[in-house]
């Protein structure tokens, strides 16, 4: 696929990740922000007409418990409102909204990404505590999404790559 020079400017690997904020069901306003310095993000901005997207919300929410133990939050995405609407229970580590502006949607997918019917194309995102984006998969509006073990092993190397995260294991000289 191709991507515009814009967006690959815009969303490079080990940069910051562009502000970000979606509106829940209960009127709640939440930004990637608010985890900073405490979780990890997948990032997610889907389309709420497409089957691929609700298998793809349906996998992360199964895998909810690697996103707690990868001190990671899921952050879904949609332009509207979804017709079918989101289970009624999510799991805490997962975070469903609309970004009706359109505004977090354009930073992360680019401004063509938005057509009259909707997305244009769907991406996810993995980001670090700090905001620093690790992996991204950016794919047309019904193509195949990323596996959630690709996902995972994103993660994985965040773990690998901070050294906040754990206390280093120093061999003790005798």
């Amino acid at each position: 696929m191709e991507v515009s020079k814009t967006m690959q400017e815009a969303l490079r690997l080990r940069y910051q990740i562009p502000p970000l904020t979606l509106r829940t069901s209960d009127g709640r306003s939440v930004s990637a922000w608010d985890f900073k310095q405490k979780r990890n993000r997948v990032i997610a901005f889907l389309r709420a007409d497409s089957p691929v997207a609700w298998d793809f919300v349906g996998q992360l929410v199964t895998h909810a418990a690697d996103w707690k133990e990868k001190e990671a939050v899921g952050l879904i995405v949609f332009q509207k409102v979804p017709r079918t609407g989101l289970p009624s229970e999510l799991p805490p580590e997962i975070i469903a909204g609309t970004d009706a502006t359109g505004n977090s949607l354009a930073r992360y997918l680019g401004e063509e990404a938005l057509d009259a019917d909707g997305l244009e194309r769907q991406g996810i995102f993995v980001a670090d505590r700090y905001g620093e984006l690790y992996a991204k998969w950016i794919v047309e509006e019904d193509s195949e999404l990323p596996a959630i073990s690709d996902i995972l092993k994103a993660l994985e190397q965040i773990e690998i790559a901070c050294d906040e995260c754990e206390p280093s294991a120093w061999p003790l000289d005798g």
